[in-house]
């Protein structure tokens, strides 16, 4: 049955986390069922023995209320200890609830008093990009609340009856726009939604204009006003829109891309503060504002997985900060520099690198040149790199062009740079956003249905975990949780 499945597959998987060389960092999600009871899943992901990315759910687990930081913190201390892996824990990628601050806080002081986090938990707590981004833009939303009501209002106009649709269809032929998707309507707490709606709306203005002379009902259309704020916040969303869809993959790593596409919205928002459009103009101040105050939170998870890529370094971090924030970029650059520095100490004692000390050449004092070779020896030995992370920043960076893997990159340096690509592989691990994780909640909808209200919370686990642990051998695989027959046993 699916219990016995699970526990089999279960067998295995903390096998292979045993045995694993790397670190493994966390996502942990809330989800409440349709019978409002609070599930915690939680998420493992390393980069294997070869060199892969993995990410399996160990826990899916019922959470008695109240649903706070001791709370959380006693479940998630619980299923690390029951799998094994409180000792190789490097990070947890948490959305911005403020319950998550008081559980992550209790979490870090307990492994860090047990010696069981590196530079005693500096890098631990990851803040989700995804959520950032969500909250940097509802800030900018406040003061534009009434900026998209008519073209939310006709979106919601045509789709409220079929006679309205199909006199829509018709308009949309008669002034010749292209068949293509027509515009969604948004979920108003969503900012991604509300960007694909006034999108979409945008390509359909002259369907809008011609039905407002069409259909005496329809009173919404929107001004010219209101469709150039719609263009404007279109395009200033657009790297918003970019860095979600990027920072929220699952098949690469994320990590080192956050930097980048942080600084694409950057610029947009550097661009737009100065628009002619007060409503824009405002709308940037916030968001300004709320991207400032997560740099300074997360800057260091942001900036060292930069470092790791061959193509940028920490040459790269300094151009790129002293663009961003000029007379301030020091403090950043030199703490960056200075924790990842430091966290190669620890890797390195970790696993015995020899650091190479240099010797001077003697030179015989006879010799009346004797002064300047000593000086030239000396200057030699100032200049050789000491130990390994010295050498891979001096190397030359590749081309940014480049097409670079750097989960192959890494594989291939490991003999070389053997500290730095066992950083690389417990840092290009962890996720920048619980995004990909959250899928487990669409798979619960499912298994704990209407029709399965009655599901025991281990046997709701088994199957969420299975069919989890099924998708990552085979893709095709996705609906076979779903399926599993459930026996009377498995019900309350």
């Amino acid at each position: 049955d699916s219990i016995s499945m699970h526990e089999e597959g279960k067998v295995g998987l903390r096998n292979m986390l045993s045995f694993l060389k790397y670190r493994i960092s966390l996502t942990a999600n809330m989800w409440t069922s349709n019978q409002t009871l609070g599930y915690l899943c939680v998420t493992a992901h390393f980069i294997d023995d070869d060199w892969q990315l993995q990410k399996h759910i160990i826990k899916f687990t019922q959470v008695e209320s109240p649903h706070d930081g001791r709370t959380m913190f006693n479940a998630l201390l619980k299923t690390l200890q029951d799998w094994n892996i409180e000792s190789k824990i490097f990070a947890i990628t948490l959305d911005n609830a403020s319950v998550n601050d008081n559980f992550v806080a209790t979490l870090q002081e307990n492994l860090v008093a047990k010696g069981q986090l590196l530079r005693k938990g500096k890098l631990f707590h990851c803040r989700c990009a995804a959520h950032v981004l969500n909250l940097i833009v509802q800030e900018g939303f406040k003061a534009i609340s009434g900026a998209t009501k008519n073209i939310r209002e006709s979106v919601k106009y045509v789709k409220s009856s079929q006679a309205r649709k199909q006199r829509f269809e018709a308009l949309v032929e008669q002034v010749g726009i292209p068949a293509g998707k027509r515009p969604p309507l948004d979920i108003m707490t969503r900012w991604n939604s509300t960007y694909l709606m006034l999108e979409t709306a945008l390509q359909y203005r002259r369907a809008y204009e011609a039905l407002s002379q069409d259909d005496p009902q329809y009173t919404y259309e929107p001004s010219i006003r209101d469709w150039k704020v719609a263009k404007n916040l279109c395009k200033m969303l657009e790297p918003f829109y970019d860095a979600t869809n990027v920072v929220s993959g699952s098949k690469y790593p994320t990590s080192d891309r956050y930097f980048h596409m942080l600084w694409e919205v950057k610029k947009e928002l550097d661009k737009q503060s100065s628009n002619a459009d007060l409503t824009i103009a405002t709308m940037v101040h916030g968001m300004k504002a709320k991207l400032k105050k997560y740099w300074d939170l997360s800057y260091l998870k942001i900036c060292i997985p930069v470092i790791l890529d061959p193509r940028f370094k920490i040459r790269f971090l300094e151009f790129r900060l002293n663009q961003w924030f000029e007379d301030e970029a020091f403090r950043y650059i030199s703490k960056v520099e200075k924790t990842f520095r430091k966290l190669f100490a620890e890797y390195s004692s970790e696993i015995n690198v020899v650091v190479e000390k240099a010797h001077p050449v003697n030179t015989d004092d006879s010799n009346p040149w004797a002064d300047w070779g000593r000086h030239q020896n000396a200057q030699t030995l100032l200049r050789r790199p000491t130990n390994e992370l010295d050498k891979y920043l001096e190397e030359e960076t590749m081309e940014v062009g480049s097409n670079l893997d750097i989960m192959q990159y890494w594989k291939m340096q490991s003999a070389t740079y053997p500290a730095i690509a066992r950083m690389a592989s417990d840092i290009l691990a962890v996720p920048a956003s619980t995004v990909p994780s959250e899928s487990a909640f669409s798979t619960g909808g499912r298994v704990v249905s209407d029709y399965r209200s009655r599901l025991k919370s281990e046997t709701v686990e088994a199957l969420i975990c299975l069919q989890d642990w099924l998708r990552s051998e085979d893709s095709t695989l996705d609906n076979i949780a779903g399926n599993i027959a459930v026996d009377e046993s498995d019900c309350i």
